[in-house]
């Protein structure tokens, strides 16, 4: 293991500690929180990438409670548009970022939001997290539903991990998937065409094996025939139900 793999297995046990600390500490002041981003990813599949931001979402609570257990943690906190964030120094170079939505997700790269409310936490899994590094580094977080997941990670434009999360999550967990409701969940949120846009534009990174060379520079591995085929059936049923929205 490599001197950068070592700091990165600290980080990321750290950032689990942390994550387990909000969630208990949110439970007992009774504010609902939930787990999106990489962490989320990680508790629906095998672990495909080194993830150490924390990605969480609110209902319209107030999060005043939490301020004092995350400066407590060594979060440097402070108010944003669309809820709170933070970040916590770890050493020279390395830090945890802390995102918390209230109300709603906002993806800065399309200018997207996705609303939040009472029937997404109602529908949230309590999941196992695991590390990428440790796997014995295990902590249960309500985790947003297999399809909202999706959904958030098809918005974004231009992240290569937000890439390699929808790659992971359709290798381990597309037969698994309710297509009708991803797309009903989409154009609920007013998202369906601009879904049905990336549908197609990672369709089109399948075939000129762009997927390929994202997937390979962040896991070092090569996505076989059976996972690019599964790829390409997935998008073309996730757009067929768009289209019949």
């Amino acid at each position: 293991m490599s001197s950068e793999e070592k700091a990165e297995v600290i980080v990321e046990r750290e950032s689990l500690e942390d994550l387990e600390e909000i969630l208990g500490h949110s439970r007992k002041l009774g504010i609902g929180l939930m787990l999106i981003g990489g962490y989320a990813v990680a508790a629906y599949t095998r672990g495909y990438r080194y993830t150490k931001d924390i990605d969480l979402v609110a209902g319209k609570q107030s999060l005043g409670k939490l301020r004092g257990l995350l400066n407590g943690l060594g979060y440097s906190i402070r108010n944003t548009e669309f809820g709170i964030a933070g970040a916590k120094r770890l050493g020279r170079d390395d830090f945890i970022d802390l995102h918390i939505s209230v109300g709603k997700v906002h993806d800065i790269s399309t200018d997207s939001e996705f609303p939040v409310d009472q029937s997404l936490f109602k529908k949230a899994k309590r999941l196992e997290v695991k590390g990428f590094y440790s796997k014995s580094t295990v902590i249960k977080a309500p985790v947003v539903d297999l399809e909202t997941l999706l959904v958030l990670k098809f918005i974004p434009k231009g992240r290569d991990k937000d890439a390699v999360d929808l790659i992971s999550l359709i290798t381990d967990k597309s037969k698994e998937v309710d297509f009708e409701l991803m797309a009903k969940t989409a154009t609920g949120a007013n998202l369906g065409i601009h879904l049905l846009d990336r549908t197609r534009d990672y369709a089109a990174r399948v075939k000129k094996g762009e997927l390929d060379k994202i997937w390979y520079g962040m896991t070092r591995a090569r996505l076989s025939y059976v996972q690019k085929r599964e790829l390409s059936r997935f998008l073309g049923r996730l757009a067929d139900q768009l289209r019949s929205k």
